[in-house]
């Protein structure tokens, strides 16, 4: 479904006759204002008329001026009738966030509005992945395993509906919301209003004319969930076994039964066994109630078929049986939220372990891997502190293994970390809607990388202690190349910093900033199974293509984490979506 846009510029191309362009202008004279985008004039002052979010130090305020996410989408005035949704009040029903219903309202009109509302959304935030005509081939699916729905088939995993049938508009709301725990689909629920996802599922369902020609089926309800006693897990971890779950999930759960190396998808992909022991890894829900649907009617277009025809006694038993084996806790964070970096009255050091990060708030952000695998990185902890001439992040996630550059490992995959920032004044799911693709930007919408490897600080003490050994001839640079000039080992364009300062507009265009740009600092510590790594840069950008902190609007920011056991490199890595960067003035 492509649409041609033929701009003013690109008519005065051609000649065109005089009565042709009365009939233009005519045309466009008629055709109300709102069907337009606002102009540059327009938007600047929508933008400077904007609150935006302060903190005191030590005392959060939260309030700002009410604002409607996606005003540019929507192409007629919108109904003043708060009876529409289930006697939700209008108001609610177009905040962004607000899906304390789960879907249950629904919008009583629908059309080519609603179309085109949920096109602009599908464009802005959803094309990546999955396709400018849902093929689930948009730019980043190189990047992606698993790849990204197709929605042409109409062949959806998710549902609450038995086998074959199409999902119910509610379960798509909930795909949305909720996102795909263990892939690469962010849970959008903070991004968008329940106007936007029902906008976006009229969209999705245009992809596939199954949902013209057929109605999903009744939802397959779980009724009253029995009491997990002992017996009747007991009895689940029997039937994982005669129900041959052991053949893929394997017979401790953790994903690797014989068959689960060879399964394919209805694309003919390779699919992904996940650990279920671990609850943040269950793509459909760990709740009983999630697990029992999951059971109950299968992953349709996956080798995961529906268990309808054992009694549901015996569901319930598996469901409680596989709660039983779940070794983790489920952690709940923040997907999109806001991050503040605070007032502090000392000199800024890279010092991992310096005082003046104790007390300091820090908030804990999701990370979604964009390879599927077990035992990823599931969260990461931010803290952010400035002395208004300098600005330190700390980033703290938990890793097991220290894996960092070695003289004697030169091709080992290290551990890493990035921070990225949107340049330019951006806002997130507010009016303009102008915010980056949050995986490395796209055209025209730069972004500014930080980028720290594991082990360059050993690396470069390793040259100089070599240099200093061969009495101010560095020997291994003349016997061998030298560690840094090694193309195996380098680390970065640099030699210099730890960290790596870099810019991107999209996939296959980052670029190394200049030698003489390279201002951001920073130093990583690994101890008890726990990387701290700060970053360090002065408040003031230097270049065209630095992110600028001396602003009073918040800054976008987004983060990412390599695993070096996971062989993780370049673009197989985990990572955040945006969140709000706000710095607290004292």
């Amino acid at each position: 479904m492509k649409h041609t846009i033929i701009s003013p510029t690109g008519c005065c191309r051609s000649v065109v006759p005089i009565h042709w362009q009365i009939l233009c202008l005519t045309v466009l004279l008629l055709i109300p204002a709102p069907v337009f985008s606002e102009d540059a004039k327009d938007r600047e002052h929508s933008m400077q008329s904007m609150d935006h979010r302060t903190m005191d130090h030590g005392m959060m305020d939260h309030q700002k001026k009410s604002v409607t996410p996606g005003e540019e989408y929507r192409l007629e005035p919108a109904p003043m009738d708060h009876g529409d949704h289930g006697g939700k009040p209008d108001s609610l029903f177009r905040t962004r966030g607000a899906h304390d219903t789960m879907g249950q309202e629904k919008p009583q009109a629908g059309g080519e509005a609603l179309l085109a509302r949920g096109r602009n959304i599908y464009l802005h935030m959803c094309v990546f992945c999955h396709g400018e005509d849902g093929n689930g081939g948009g730019a980043a699916v190189e990047y992606l395993y698993p790849w990204p729905r197709d929605f042409r088939k109409g062949i959806f995993k998710f549902r609450s509906t038995p086998t074959g049938s199409l999902p119910r508009d509610e379960d798509l709301y909930r795909t949305i919301i909720k996102g795909v725990p263990g892939t690469s689909m962010p849970a959008w629920g903070d991004a968008v209003s329940p106007e936007d996802t029902w906008a976006l599922i009229n969209l999705i369902k245009s992809f596939s004319p199954r949902f013209e020609k057929e109605k999903p089926l009744a939802s397959v309800e779980p009724g009253v969930a029995p009491a997990a006693t002992a017996e009747l897990v007991a009895r689940g971890k029997k039937l994982f076994t005669e129900q041959k779950c052991v053949d893929c999930h394997g017979a401790k759960g953790a994903g690797d039964g014989k068959f689960s190396d060879s399964l394919m998808d209805a694309w003919k992909h390779s699919v992904f066994v996940h650990d279920i022991t671990d609850p943040n890894a269950l793509k459909s829900g760990h709740r009983a109630e999630d697990l029992f649907r999951t059971l109950s009617t299968g992953l349709d277009g996956t080798p995961m078929r529906a268990y309808s025809d054992l009694p549901v006694d015996d569901r319930w038993a598996l469901v409680h049986y596989i709660r039983s084996i779940f070794k983790r806790k489920f952690k709940k964070a923040e997907f999109e939220t806001d991050l503040y970096a605070l007032p502090v009255g000392v000199e800024l050091d890279t010092d991992v372990n310096s005082p003046v990060w104790k007390g300091i708030q820090s908030t804990d952000l999701v990370l979604r891997p964009l390879s599927a695998r077990r035992g990823a990185v599931e969260t990461i902890n931010v803290a952010a502190i400035h002395n208004g001439e300098q600005l330190a992040v700390r980033l703290r996630w938990e890793d097991p293994t220290h894996d960092a550059f070695s003289e004697l490992t030169s091709d080992i995959f290290r551990d890493g970390s990035a921070v990225q920032f949107a340049l330019g004044s951006v806002t997130l799911h507010t009016h303009g809607h102008n915010e980056p693709f949050f995986g490395m930007g796209n055209r025209n919408k730069p972004v500014n990388i930080w980028h720290w490897k594991a082990g360059l600080e050993e690396t470069m003490e390793a040259e100089d202690e070599l240099e200093y050994a061969g009495g101010g001839v560095d020997m291994d640079a003349l016997i061998y190349g030298g560690i840094m000039s090694n193309p195996v080992a380098r680390l970065n364009a640099t030699k210099e910093n730890a960290v790596e300062e870099l810019n991107a507009e999209g996939f296959g265009t980052i670029t190394p900033q200049p030698a003489d740009n390279q201002n951001v600092e920073g130093y990583g510590e690994w101890k008890d199974g726990v990387w701290t790594v700060v970053f360090l840069r002065d408040m003031a950008k230097t270049g065209k293509w630095d992110i600028d902190f001396n602003r009073s609007d918040s800054a976008l920011v987004a983060f990412a984490v390599w695993d070096g056991v996971k062989e993780d490199r370049n673009g197989r890595k985990v990572i955040s979506v945006w969140q709000r960067l706000n710095l607290v003035r004292k």
